[in-house]
């Protein structure tokens, strides 16, 4: 066990014991998932340690720009496991202010083969541009873009037949969420998807997306 890889998980387990005995073996006893969290492969920090789902038990999927795409195959499978297989409650869209992978598309920066993924995203930027290059500070810019981003991601993820046939009965909501490295608070950037109270509607219509109006994205404070 050269690698460094190696001798830092040893350097962890020792903390995580030291200060509880049981921290492994209570692992095993966790329920089964009753949360997928969707997040971006670009922030460092660990889903379970933002929001901690001890009790509720998480399952966890991330791309670059916590994107929902059909050309998935990834995403898709853990999507149909967490929906069909493990029965989720909740699906969280979590991006991150700051997200360097956005900072890139907002400066038109090359990423590689990174920019056939980020496709969407660069459409989405064009599809607000004017409303961008009215906010002066480029970190104001990327945190809007980030949560334009997530909640057109929590829209498509609603529209995927599997998450709209348990929308439509009830028995699963979306939330999107912003996570700031700044103080390490989740913000909420105003979109979430459930069930209508409307019982007369048709079941494929029966999905509300409720976004909160606003003239334009607050900046985080």
């Amino acid at each position: 066990m050269t690698s460094p890889i190696f001798r830092k998980n040893l350097v962890w387990v020792a903390k995580q014991t030291q200060a509880d005995p049981h921290a492994f073996t209570s692992i095993g006893r966790m329920p089964d998932p009753r949360i997928l969290w969707i997040g971006c492969s670009d922030n460092p920090h660990p889903s379970l340690e933002i929001a901690p789902f001890e009790t509720e038990g998480c399952l966890v999927h991330r791309n670059l720009g916590n994107q929902i795409s059909a050309q998935d195959s990834s995403l898709l499978a853990t999507l149909a496991y967490a929906v069909e297989t493990l029965r989720v409650e909740r699906i969280v869209v979590c991006g991150h202010y700051g997200c360097q992978c956005l900072r890139n598309v907002l400066r038109d920066k090359a990423q590689g083969v990174a920019d056939y993924w980020t496709s969407p995203i660069r459409t989405l930027f064009k599809q607000h541009r004017r409303h961008l290059d009215e906010i002066i500070s480029e970190d104001a810019q990327v945190q809007t873009l980030c949560e334009l981003n997530v909640r057109t991601q929590v829209r498509n993820l609603a529209e995927h037949p599997l998450v709209e046939a348990r929308l439509a009965v009830g028995s699963l909501k979306i939330d999107g969420a912003m996570w700031s490295a700044r103080d390490g608070l989740l913000r909420d950037p105003g979109i979430a998807v459930g069930r209508t109270p409307r019982p007369a509607r048709k079941a494929a219509n029966a999905v509300a997306i409720e976004v909160k109006d606003r003239t334009d994205l607050q900046v985080e404070r």
